[in-house]
């Protein structure tokens, strides 16, 4: 495993240690939100930030100012990525990718317990294929060199924190996964999907993926009326499709995207760690499909987004102090009063950018669905993974079994070759 995956999962992992109480994988977690701050502050340029802004960012990724931040930034300067003072930080100029590396270098520094590399080790062997967990639990025993009953324990510990997943097949069989088992573009597995389905369900399926194979992002209620609740939330509970969640002062907005739709551009979990650029096409969907007409738009969102990705800034406008906080916060954009009720708006990651647009783009997405830049008071956003989690701990036992089904034709036929 190349050190960018290790620190992805890293960050997978942490947001699902940052949602329960556990002592548990200390090391790991710090390293994980070491990563989140360095990924919030980080720019394509060396930058200096007022210490209030590092503290709102850290809050914004569940950092606790006082009893974390502090050890956080000694850590990333001894890793001389950053120098802080008492009322600034100055943070080299960094990409997306370049965070990823230095999260795994400080995993590795800190001495991680062999449990918290076996968490990740894993992850990554359960998202190319479903793995039978009495099989796993072997493997873990003999790798760790570990009693199978302390192995089961380390298996069941990482099931129960969200590290991984685990559904019963027809034979009573318990398979572990996880939500990364569609990030690529994987004929294979696909194949593996419908033969699990009717021909109905098939067509059902086969018309979406259509869909956003064409438009990139598609409404939730759209997803629903093509395919039914049930059979979309039976494939999106093994990470077919993702539901990405954001909120504002009108409610929460919901909208669908694949994995395989970024792995056209980019090729592993790392690529999209901490679901930025999913944020950024969630955010312009809405403003695409269900922003209110009247506030203003902006024709040609091809050029105004190369503007942005250019590192030229855009406005000044009203909607722009209202439109992107969801981004703000995650350190994607720059939001600054420019005169009166004014504001401009710069794009602190260009990547994000380009991968973002790169997904809207393709396909069939012409300029006539893309007339505005979304007038959309975006101030949550909810990471695919989240929403699969929170669908999971609500499903019924007649949809765990299609699960468990879907899951063992994946560990079997679904991936020979």
């Amino acid at each position: 495993m190349d050190s960018k995956t290790q620190g992805a999962w890293i960050v997978h992992h942490t947001r699902k240690l940052q949602a329960v109480i556990t002592q548990d994988f200390d090391q790991l977690a710090f390293s994980g939100k070491c990563g989140l701050l360095l990924s919030s502050i980080a720019t394509q340029n060396q930058t200096t930030l007022p210490k209030s802004r590092v503290e709102a960012l850290a809050r914004a990724n569940g950092i606790s100012p006082r009893l974390e931040l502090p050890s956080i930034l000694d850590e990333l300067e001894r890793q001389m990525l950053i120098q802080h003072g008492s009322d600034s930080v100055e943070v080299l100029g960094l990409s997306t990718h370049s965070v990823l590396g230095h999260i795994s270098t400080i995993f590795r520094e800190i001495s991680p317990a062999p449990e918290e590399q076996a968490v990740i080790d894993i992850s990554e062997t359960v998202s190319e294929s479903p793995v039978l967990e009495n099989e796993l639990i072997e493997l873990t025993s003999d790798t760790l060199k570990l009693k199978n009953s302390d192995a089961a324990d380390l298996v069941a510990k990482g099931e129960s924190i969200g590290f991984f997943d685990a559904e019963k097949n027809a034979q009573g069989e318990r398979l572990v996964f996880n939500g990364n088992l569609f990030r690529t573009e994987d004929i294979y597995k696909v194949n593996a999907v419908m033969r699990t389905l009717s021909a109905v369900e098939t067509e059902r399926f086969r018309e979406l993926n259509d869909m956003l194979s064409k438009q990139g992002c598609i409404t939730l209620k759209q997803a629903y009326a093509i395919m039914t609740e049930l059979l979309f939330l039976r494939l999106q509970s093994v990470g077919m499709f993702d539901v990405n969640k954001i909120g504002n002062e009108t409610g929460s907005h919901y909208f669908v995207t694949r994995p395989a739709a970024f792995s056209k551009f980019t090729s592993t979990i790392a690529d999209d760690a901490f679901d930025l650029a999913k944020a950024f096409v969630s955010a312009l969907t809405y403003g695409m499909t269900s922003s209110p007409y009247g506030r203003g738009r902006i024709q040609m969102i091809s050029r105004l987004m190369e503007k942005l990705i250019s590192g030229a800034p855009i406005g000044p406008a009203t909607a722009i102090g209202h439109d992107y906080r969801a981004l703000e916060m995650r350190g994607v954009v720059e939001v600054k009063p420019s005169t009166g009720s004014l504001y401009t708006m710069r794009l602190l990651k260009p990547e994000v950018g380009r991968l973002a647009l790169a997904v809207i783009q393709e396909g069939e997405a012409t300029s006539e669905a893309l007339t505005q830049l979304p007038a959309a008071a975006v101030s949550q956003y909810a990471e695919p993974e989240s929403n699969r989690t929170v669908m999971r701990k609500n499903i019924t036992e007649p949809l765990k079994k299609g699960v468990g089904n879907l899951l063992a034709e994946l560990r079997t036929g679904g991936l020979k070759k």
